[in-house]
């Protein structure tokens, strides 16, 4: 039997107007109205557009029971319900939108809801901040959202014309660590403490504490999805997916387990076009079904100033790199206090849909990965508290191959039974993974592939791929990194004399069966000591035998580690080692050309969008940017 086909398969134009307007004003939403706000999707071509149900301020935008409708919609209570049915007449699949966890209203009329960061168990919100919280550990908390999902399905169910195709829940992540009465009981049941521990990563306690946020964040996510699908039946559900990417630590909980309770993958993400094409190939490698979902806002920079919009080529160039992943593009708009938009905006959102609607039907295939950069989720820390971990080593990494045009994808935990993909796999700062995922990078490697790892914040990983044991850190804060012999030719102009510079103290192993490229250097003076061999610097002065960069053959593949995060230096030289490594062990990677003059483009504006997304893209050569022009 053929599945349903779903709404989002073959939907790549998507639009979200902010609505968080609180209502102590008339003024506010007073102008709102459906059919001009339907009319300025339609100027933009959009297929989904999301519509605000609730929003942060905690105001709904249906006669709820439960919570606070917006001012302005009593007396018009039909009017979103208008909307949605507007635009399902139009042809569009509307997706509704609801706040959780972040919720001002209801933290001010529910302070045992609160999530307490502060040491005198206050919350961000009474300490000054805009926005409220809502603890997801709160049984009370969670009946209320039961209730505002049921009031949801009853309004808007009602009426087959008036039905919403898929619900969005915002904010799926801990704004900060929550010792409210509900977490600190939950935390005493697992592990009988009574208090948490200090935020120190090189804890186990602490590690501990982190590892049940984020089970407990993937709960919550799974309890949404469930109930919002049985009041809903048929309804897709989308959880924000940003933090998984925007956040620089695992403490916001945002991992795979919030993802698995997606139908796709999805997140508003303000990064430069570089972390746009490694989210978008993260999200294209970790979402259940294609295609995955990329926001962007249409304000330049951010939404904080909504009167200033990109340029129609910067946010052309932004909606191409998401559909040369295949990508479905989200550009956020936000709605003027009174309720309304500006129509200027949609006129050219709508030229710059225009430019990719020619080349949607060819939105299909599997991208060409030839290697594959495996990010963790539960790998942003560093247990020194140093400024890198796998988030930014991995993006630093997908640079490197975006920039030498080698086609490059983005592995998670939760697929890394699918690493046979790829020829390569670079698993950079790894930390945070499970015993399955080191066994699936050890079958990898030894069926054949080529794994470049780096580190030793997963003691076990050294131990099983290299049979050496990690036994603590050089003193020195400043090591080098000198060839061997058989290392000479990866260094290019460096030298045991002359050896590669690394700013950080360097993870020391001892023992296994590898053949060693580059040992440590030290300088001549440790880290704190007064005295010193050069005033501005620490050069390298007493050579060991310490390994820095070894490989050894597993099967019938072999593995590359380096004690220096040498991927995440943006210098050319250790961009150009490591390419080097990589290079001298797997098979010439197929690199995607630029397209030829003869394919004759038939509008200018869409070839110099098109090429400008190319640059930074490292798509695969069956993608829509490396066919002929439809």
């Amino acid at each position: 039997m053929t599945e349903t086909k779903k709404w989002f398969s073959d939907c790549y134009r998507r639009n979200l107007v902010d609505m968080h307007i609180e209502d102590w004003s008339d003024e506010f939403l007073s102008k709102f109205s459906p059919e001009t706000y339907v009319d300025n999707l339609k100027r933009a071509h959009i297929e989904a557009p999301m519509l605000y149900l609730q929003s942060h301020v905690g105001h709904c935008y249906w006669p709820t029971k439960t919570g606070h409708m917006h001012a302005a919609f009593k007396g018009r209570a039909d009017m979103m319900r208008r909307l949605v049915a507007l635009c399902r007449a139009e042809g569009m699949h509307p997706v509704g939108y609801y706040s959780l966890i972040y919720n001002t209203r209801e933290e001010d009329n529910h302070p045992e809801w609160r999530i307490v960061t502060g040491a005198d168990g206050t919350s961000i919100h009474q300490r000054g901040g805009r926005y409220g919280h809502c603890c997801p550990n709160n049984p009370e908390y969670r009946e209320f959202l039961k209730a505002q999902i049921d009031e949801m399905a009853e309004y808007f169910y009602a009426d087959e014309s008036a039905r919403v195709d898929g619900m969005f829940y915002d904010m799926t992540f801990w704004p900060g660590l929550c010792s409210c009465p509900h977490c600190k009981a939950l935390y005493k049941a697992v592990t009988g403490r009574d208090e948490y521990p200090a935020g120190n990563w090189a804890s186990p306690e602490w590690r501990g504490l982190v590892d049940l946020r984020v089970k407990q964040m993937g709960e919550f996510a799974r309890f949404i999805t469930d109930y919002t699908k049985e009041k809903m039946p048929g309804v897709s559900v989308e959880h924000n997916y940003a933090s998984a990417v925007a956040s620089a630590s695992v403490e916001c909980g945002s991992t795979e387990l919030v993802n698995d309770a997606c139908d796709y993958t999805g997140g508003d993400l303000y990064g430069d076009l570089y972390n746009h094409s490694f989210t978008a190939k993260y999200y294209y490698g970790v979402t259940k079904n294609q295609p995955f979902e990329y926001m962007t806002c249409r304000c330049d920079h951010s939404l904080y100033a909504h009167t200033i919009t990109k340029k129609e080529e910067s946010l052309s160039v932004e909606v191409m790199l998401t559909a040369a992943h295949h990508g479905a593009s989200f550009i956020i708009d936000a709605i003027d206090p009174v309720g309304t938009l500006d129509s200027r905006v949609y006129d050219r959102i709508g030229r710059v849909f225009e430019r990719q609607i020619p080349y949607e039907p060819y939105f299909r295939g599997e991208m060409r990965q030839d290697v594959g950069v495996y990010y963790a989720t539960t790998g942003r820390f560093n247990s020194r508290n140093l400024p890198f971990n796998s988030k930014t080593c991995s993006i630093n990494a997908v640079r490197t191959l975006i920039e030498a045009n080698i086609p490059v994808g983005v592995a998670a935990n939760s697929t890394t039974d699918r690493l046979h993909r790829y020829k390569t796999v670079l698993a950079p700062a790894i930390a945070g993974i499970s015993y399955k995922n080191r066994a699936d990078l050890l079958e990898y490697v030894e069926n054949g592939g080529l794994l470049y790892f780096s580190g030793v914040e997963e003691p076990a990983l050294v131990e099983t791929l290299l049979g050496a044991r990690f036994i603590g850190y050089t003193p020195e804060a400043a090591v080098y990194l000198a060839p061997t012999e058989a290392g000479q030719p990866f260094f290019g102009e460096f030298n045991t004399d002359y050896p590669m510079p690394s700013d950080y103290s360097l993870p020391i192993i001892e023992g296994g069966d590898y053949e060693v490229l580059a040992t440590m250097k030290l300088p001549y003076t440790k880290a704190g000591e007064r005295r010193f061999a050069s005033i501005h610097s620490n050069p390298p002065g007493v050579l060991t035998d310490i390994p820095a960069v070894v490989t050894r053959t597993i099967g019938k593949g072999r593995v590359i580690w380096s004690a220096a995060p040498i991927e995440n230096d943006n210098r050319r030289a250790h961009r150009e080692l490591l390419l080097s490594l990589l290079s001298a062990y797997m098979s010439p990677p197929v690199c995607c050309p630029t397209p030829p003059a003869r394919w004759n483009w038939s509008h200018s504006k869409v070839r110099t969008s098109f090429s400008s997304a190319r640059s930074i893209c490292s798509a695969p050569m069956n993608c829509c940017l490396c066919a002929p022009s439809p």
